[in-house]
């Protein structure tokens, strides 16, 4: 028993002694990364370069391999930032299993950030030296425990994020051209993770693209104390991360962050800030779940991406729509005596199923909105107008034409519409008995969708009288607007 317990306390100084030499570690890596010496390692400048020899300089004397025989730093360039050279760093530590050491697990951290602005240095402590150093010891870990790895670990640490995710895309491609990118079983971007002590959580978004992610995820977060708040998808259409170019192409992917409470994009964002503890608590989770990933056989994507990452048409999509337009009382037998337009507006839900050809889907909805117009008296020799207003349901059904590009998915529309009017009149007279309650005409759309928000122009013109009233003259409703669309499902 004695001895049992003099075991334990042993193993528990050493854990603590590897928890306080890996905080040191991180600690060096933050000072050097994010000094003002490196100016704020600017994507492609020679700053990010010693940014990224640092990085390899560690990879090198842990005895982390290169993934690609060529060396640790992978160059590239794009057109969108005039073909100027950037520098990925890309290491490997090799699976141990005959049947999955060709699988893959991806740890991606961006070194680069803003440079220097206004003579002042964004030096970009938490954006993201804390995910590059992170990586760094991560790497650490599962090379001293590599014969845990079935599945193999790449350790990458993109630059040129900040203009524009190009590293992450550039190595996404690479993957697809050579044929290995449909062996990647899941990726991970560590991005802002060194506030964790002030933010209060870890956040990972996007455990929905993995089979029962959250349970697992959850389960060894309680294990090691970490508190983290899951969500199943990346859903901001206004931020992005390095996952993008592997979602997108159908690879399961989380979003690893501790939140924007540091000194996002600014000169404060300094290495003195960082919540050491914090970050090394962070590493020591996601090395231990990188560990579970590579050695569970039975370790399976769901399948599922966010719908900001979708390049494909869906079988079935689900949003909710908001219309901003007008909407007049047009006179079938002469424009002479049209009502003005005034405000209209929808709100509701819209959904589509498409077919297995793809161009084409069925689109329909329910929506509850208010119109105004102007009401023409043509009994009045001077066609004095009122105020007409109604609100009601309106459901629309249209066939969807449409075409998927690498820019986004445009449609054309054409369909029908059913309004039920609940409440209308002429404001000045509180009678409205001569409202058609049943209104029906026909829908022409024109769109474009890009992160799953779509903008739509539509034009609706109604085929019955708005009145059924033989005595009142046969106006109709014409509506025409805007319609956002956020499609979340």
């Amino acid at each position: 028993m004695k001895k049992t317990f003099i075991l334990l306390l042993l193993a528990g100084c050493a854990l603590n002694l590897f928890a306080q030499s890996q905080q040191k570690r991180l600690e060096q890596h933050l000072y050097y990364l994010a000094s003002d010496s490196l100016r704020g390692r600017y994507a492609g400048s020679e700053d990010a370069m010693k940014a990224a020899q640092y990085i390899v300089k560690q990879y090198e004397q842990m005895g982390v391999e290169p993934f690609y025989e060529s060396g640790y730093i992978q160059s590239f360039s794009n057109s969108l930032a005039g073909n100027k050279v950037f520098n990925n760093v890309i290491a490997c530590i090799p699976g141990s299993d005959p049947a999955l050491k060709d699988e893959y697990v991806i740890i991606g951290a961006h070194y680069d950030h803003l440079g220097v602005k206004h003579d002042k240095v964004y030096n970009g402590a938490d954006d993201n030296a804390s995910g590059t150093a992170a990586v760094i010891e991560i790497a650490r870990q599962l090379k001293d425990h590599q014969s845990e790895l079935k599945r193999s670990v790449i350790l990458v640490n993109f630059d040129a994020e900040e203009i524009g995710l190009f590293g992450s895309n550039a190595f996404a491609q690479r993957l697809s051209r050579e044929k290995k990118i449909g062996k990647v079983c899941l990726m991970m971007s560590l991005d802002m993770i060194g506030w964790y002590r002030q933010s209060g959580k870890l956040i990972v978004q996007g455990t929905g693209t993995i089979d029962d992610g959250k349970k697992k995820m959850k389960e060894l977060a309680e294990a090691l104390g970490v508190n983290l708040k899951t969500k199943k998808f990346e859903r901001s259409v206004l931020t992005a991360t390095d996952t993008e170019g592997f979602a997108k192409k159908g690879v399961a992917t989380l979003a690893v962050t501790t939140g924007v409470k540091s000194p996002y994009h600014k000169p404060e964002d300094d290495a003195d800030l960082i919540d050491y503890k914090g970050l090394s608590d962070i590493s020591d989770y996601i090395t231990r779940w990188t560990t579970q990933v590579s050695s569970d056989e039975l370790f399976r994507p769901s399948g599922r991406v966010a719908k900001k990452h979708q390049t494909q048409v869906q079988p079935f999509d689900l949003g909710v729509t908001l219309e901003l337009g007008d909407s007049r009382l047009h006179h079938p037998y002469g424009s002479a005596v049209d009502g003005r337009s005034r405000f209209a507006w929808n709100a509701g839900l819209m959904a589509q199923v498409n077919f297995k050809c793809k161009w084409v889907g069925l689109r329909f909805g329910a929506m509850y909105g208010w119109s105004m117009a102007r009401y023409i008296d043509t009994s009045d020799v001077f066609h004095h107008s009122k105020r007409y207003y109604q609100e009601g349901l309106t459901v629309p059904l249209s066939v969807v034409f449409q075409l998927n590009t690498d820019y986004g998915l445009f449609h054309a529309g054409v369909g029908m519409y059913y309004t039920r009017v609940f409440k209308g009149g002429l404001t000045k007279e509180p009678v409205w008995d001569f409202v058609r309650k049943d209104q029906v005409g026909m829908e022409w759309t024109l769109g474009y969708r890009y992160y799953g928000v779509e903008t739509t122009i539509y034009a609706r013109y109604q085929f019955n009288d708005f009145t059924y009233k033989s005595d009142m003259p046969d106006f109709r409703n014409f509506y025409s607007g805007i319609r956002l669309t956020y499609y979340f499902l």
